[in-house]
């Protein structure tokens, strides 16, 4: 079967021809407007001997009564008439003429439709080269970035580990529990004090990390989506799978994607700018599967959604509480990928320290499915415990959840998706979700400004 584009270029052929033809037939409608191609005398009559009236420069336009049968054209030159040589003159444009006859029958108005249709084959084609050209370099980009992104990232990952580290020194000497809960809890109340001045100072390093990761990192890589919906949409009804509907609805796209979601992103990551520079909050990473990392960060905008999409679930194993998993390192969250990994921008306001929680919490960390923890997290004022897993060697932050009350959290905003098995920036079909205009997550946020500042 012939495809769509070799449809179109035959088409386009045609219409080539056409006006070809077209163009040739229009010298012989005259009047007409002709330009002369060489210093051209004009004569009294349509003879070589006729006596001369003037010489015309090389590109003059003159108009053209008539041609004679010896090849010589009739021109009006002043009030008297002249003629010229035909073979050193060219046709230029016809003469306007007011018709009487309907519009609708003129010639002008089936060239002007040809011209429509001609012009109209040449975008669908020159559109079609420029598509695949798109997509292979938005392709080309996705795979660039993953490697940039590690190496740009490397001095703000720095800083997001010394944000993390001096905001609580003395995390390195309560990595395992004493048992002793009279000395942890006094402990526990001390560091509360000092974790005042610690904030104060550490207001500009947490400026600067809000500004990379909200503005610079995750509005590139949302952009890089609106982008891909452009050239190769994933909604069936903006052309998924409909040539047509995917060039008409071009600047539907545009206007939905880029310039809508675009700004709602660029809005949404300012005031996540200021949010993060007061309410601390740490660049972390997830480790997941494709499917459920395309799933959690899903808007639906691609005409598929479901009950999980745009939401955090709890998964298996919960070894320090009931609740939703970060890691601080890479290679943590590596450790539990399964082909993507999931960077996000996490504010886990009240952090419980599991080495200086009460001894029946701490004790039932390490084995699967410790909701006594999360139940005494939440009923003590916190809602992420963090904990040093001895059995592997690092940290891991669990932000509770009991009863799944947290998974549409504006405390967990995703950045970005990276593909581990194909090294590149992983597609989220219509782009991500706006982790701050929902009706949950602006009740979640309304919760804890009551409980803050009520």
């Amino acid at each position: 079967m012939i495809s769509f584009v070799h449809k179109t270029a035959i088409i386009l052929f045609v219409f080539l021809c056409i006006s070809i033809v077209s163009v040739k037939a229009e010298g012989g409608v005259y009047p007409a407007w002709y330009e002369t191609t060489t210093y051209l005398n004009v004569r009294v009559s349509d003879n070589a001997r006729a006596r001369k009236i003037t010489t015309l420069a090389p590109n003059t336009e003159i108009q053209v009564d008539y041609m004679t049968s010896n090849n010589w054209a009739a021109i009006r030159y002043g009030q008297q008439r002249g003629y010229v040589s035909a073979q050193y003159i060219r046709y230029v444009r016809d003469v306007e003429r007011v018709s009487s006859k309907p519009v609708g029958n003129s010639a002008s108005k089936t060239k002007g439709l040809w011209s429509w249709l001609f012009t109209i084959a040449l975008w669908i084609i020159v559109f079609s080269i420029i598509r695949k050209i798109a997509i292979f370099v938005l392709g080309l980009m996705g795979m660039l970035m993953y490697r940039a992104y590690w190496l740009l990232c490397i001095p703000f990952y720095i800083l997001n580990w010394l944000q993390r580290y001096l905001s609580k020194p003395w995390r390195l000497f309560y990595k395992s529990n004493s048992g002793k809960d009279q000395k942890n809890a006094e402990l526990r109340d001390t560091f509360e004090w000092i974790k005042v001045p610690l904030y104060l100072i550490l207001t500009p390093l947490r400026f600067v990390n809000a500004v990379y990761f909200n503005l610079i990192v995750h509005c590139s890589f949302e952009m890089y989506n609106y982008v891909i919906e452009i050239f190769l949409p994933s909604n069936n009804k903006e052309g998924g799978n409909d040539f047509s509907l995917l060039i008409l609805l071009i600047p539907w796209r545009v206007l939905k994607y880029v310039v809508w979601h675009g700004g709602l992103t660029i809005i949404e990551s300012a005031i996540w700018t200021v949010v993060d520079t007061f309410v601390p909050a740490l660049t972390l990473f997830h480790g997941t599967d494709r499917n459920a990392s395309t799933t959690i960060t899903n808007a639906g905008r691609n005409g598929y959604s479901c009950n999980l999409t745009g939401i955090w679930n709890v998964g298996g194993g919960n070894y320090a509480g009931n609740g939703i998993y970060f890691a601080p390192a890479r290679s943590t969250a590596l450790h539990y990928a399964c082909g993507s990994l999931i960077v996000c921008r996490v504010s886990l306001g009240n952090v419980l320290d599991l080495g200086l929680a009460p001894w029946h919490v701490y004790r039932q960390c390490g084995y699967p499915n410790a909701l006594g923890a999360t139940k005494w997290g939440l009923q003590n004022g916190y809602v992420t415990g963090e904990w040093w897993r001895k059995d592997t060697g690092w940290w891991e932050y669990c932000m509770y959840d009991w009863q799944n009350r947290y998974n549409y959290s504006w405390r967990i905003r995703p950045l970005h998706v990276l593909n581990l098995n194909d090294k590149c920036m992983q597609r989220i079909p219509g782009g991500m979700c706006h982790w701050l205009f929902r009706q949950m997550v602006i009740e979640d946020i309304i919760t804890y400004l009551e409980k803050e500042w009520g």
